[in-house]
């Protein structure tokens, strides 16, 4: 009973990892975007890490390795917008 829990919240860590970013395009997002780039410019990628615990100790098949990919996949994309943000703005 407790890995499914464990996929539950692997699930939900990971639309908060994608949630900030799929919806900066639209107007409405774009404050929560920066509501949760002003709590901390790291949080998502935290809610990235704490998805793939979830996921890799979470319920065996499918859904398990779906999760897993998914979440590695929102933090490498948290992880380029972080170096870009910190790195790519800088003034010569």
């Amino acid at each position: 009973m407790t890995k499914k829990y464990f996929t539950i919240l692997s699930g939900i860590f990971f639309i908060l990892t994608i949630l900030p970013f799929s919806f900066a395009t639209t107007t409405w997002g774009d404050k929560l975007f920066t509501l949760v780039i002003n709590i901390s410019l790291y949080l998502p990628l935290f809610f990235g890490v704490l998805g793939l615990i979830f996921g890799l100790l979470g319920e065996k098949g499918l859904l398990k390795q779906s999760l897993v990919f998914l979440n590695i996949l929102g933090i490498c994309i948290w992880g380029v917008i972080l170096f870009v943000g910190i790195y790519g703005f800088q003034q010569p």
